[in-house]
């Protein structure tokens, strides 16, 4: 079909025989090609903006918050709203609009893609429109307006996600970010190029419905380095690039130059403000696992310690994401509806004073105290990894962060930077009147 089409044959495959001559049986001239090609992109940048995406890539967070002004938030979203109605005429916008003003024109909908592009009106603009003609086109028109779910899903769309080739990590990178991983190991060879992309959007679609994930963005890793067959290597890199979401680093990862041939395609279609914040990595599974390490990529992200892919935490997330679904009611769920009311659980961390008695934060205040001294004598990236351990041992507990709503006193998971504030406080008023009795 002519999307399909337009998925696997996007911008930049006309250039392939212009960058790539006669290079299929040479794959170390080639990736040298692409890696060159990367290069260009970079250099092609101001000193401040490479430096800005250098740090990103290494796991460097900029704390500031371009949300703290209000006042600011509310120019963006005129200034999108003035760039829609001006890009609007004819297009599948104007068709959601029609079935469902208030979808597309919802303060949360907005801002996903306000934040996705950095807070460049004209930028979001263009990705609306574009995402909404990637839903109509993978899911009917009938569902343009609607929050996609598993019910959405054929069984081949099921039988790809259930696989695990695409997995959100439970672990975070260096400053905190989101982790989404793609395994061609896992990619059972009649997967169907539909299958793939509907899975896909599911997956990142779901990790949307994090606030923490919109703003700070998410890492991208494709990992190639596992024993694999040539098969299993998709050359299309159709919908990530289309969805809200902002990719604050992609790495690509292969254990042999020739499979690298196999998605030079996609590659190279890659939107130009991405391609700084790609990075190629060649060798062994262990020489990969290095090499993202050095950008404040955990191993734990992505294997196990049988350097296997971690399917149990995947099942777990699988089967997390049809109790929540089960919740639903209704046939016309926006994109941007909370999934359902949240029964705090006994390993649940409570915010404010439900927190007094609940095992989560007994959990938490002993893990603290267990990890003090240590933390008391670490710099500030050591005291990070020990929040972050904290986290980890709720989770395997079965726990989450839980915060009320201020507007609807509805229990809600709070933010990974939220749960890290959390942690820091209780860290601090650990230690305060543990030095008042030293110095007694």
């Amino acid at each position: 079909s002519g999307w399909l089409q337009r998925l696997m044959n996007g911008p930049g495959s006309s250039l392939l025989p212009h960058l790539f001559p006669d290079n299929r049986n040479n794959a170390e001239t080639s990736s040298q090609e692409i890696d060159s090609f990367l290069a260009d992109s970079m250099a092609q940048l101001n000193v401040q903006q490479r430096e800005s995406i250098l740090e990103e890539l290494h796991g460097i967070r900029n704390s500031e918050n371009p949300e703290s002004n209000p006042a600011s938030v509310d120019l963006w979203l005129r200034l999108l709203d003035m760039q829609l109605q001006k890009v609007k005429g004819g297009s599948v916008y104007e068709t959601a609009e029609a079935i469902d003003r208030a979808y597309v024109t919802s303060r949360k909908f907005r801002m996903m893609f306000l934040r996705a592009n950095r807070y460049d009106p004209q930028a979001a603009a263009s990705q609306v429109i574009q995402y909404l003609e990637l839903k109509r086109s993978l899911f009917g028109q009938e569902k343009l307006t609607r929050k996609i779910t598993l019910a959405d899903l054929n069984g081949d769309d099921k039988d790809y996600l259930e696989s695990g080739a695409i997995q959100i990590s439970t672990k975070r990178d260096r400053s905190g970010r989101g982790i989404l991983v793609l395994f061609p190991s896992l990619r059972k060879k009649e997967t169907t190029v539909e299958a793939e992309l509907r899975a896909r959007y599911y997956t990142l679609m779901s990790m949307l419905e994090s606030e923490d994930h919109q703003m700070n963005g998410v890492v991208l890793i494709y990992f190639g380095a596992l024993p694999s067959h040539p098969n299993q290597h998709a050359s299309n890199s159709g919908v990530l690039w289309d969805l809200p979401i902002f990719f604050a680093g992609i790495h690509c990862c292969f254990n042999e130059l020739s499979y690298f041939l196999l998605v030079r395609v996609a590659i190279l279609r890659l939107p130009f403000k991405l391609r700084p914040r790609m990075r190629v990595h060649y060798g062994s599974c262990t020489d990969c696992l290095h090499k993202l390490s050095s950008f404040g990529i955990p191993k734990a992200a992505i294997l196990t310690d049988s350097h296997e892919p971690s399917l149990s935490d995947h099942r777990e997330w699988y089967r997390r994401r049809r109790e929540l679904e089960l919740a639903y009611v209704t046939d016309n769920d926006a994109e941007t509806q909370p999934l359902a009311s949240i029964v705090p659980r006994p390993a649940d961390v409570l915010f404010g004073p439900a927190g007094r008695k609940s095992e989560g934060n007994l959990l938490m205040k002993n893990l603290i105290l267990a990890m003090l001294d240590e933390h008391n004598d670490s710099a500030k990236v050591k005291k990070m990894q020990l929040t972050e351990s904290v986290i980890d041992e709720i989770t395997k507990k079965g726990g989450r962060f839980l915060k009320q709503s201020e507007a609807t006193k509805e229990w809600e998971e709070a933010s990974h930077t939220e749960a890290c504030r959390k942690i820091a406080h209780t860290f601090r008023n650990i230690r305060r009147p543990s030095r008042a009795k030293k110095k007694s």
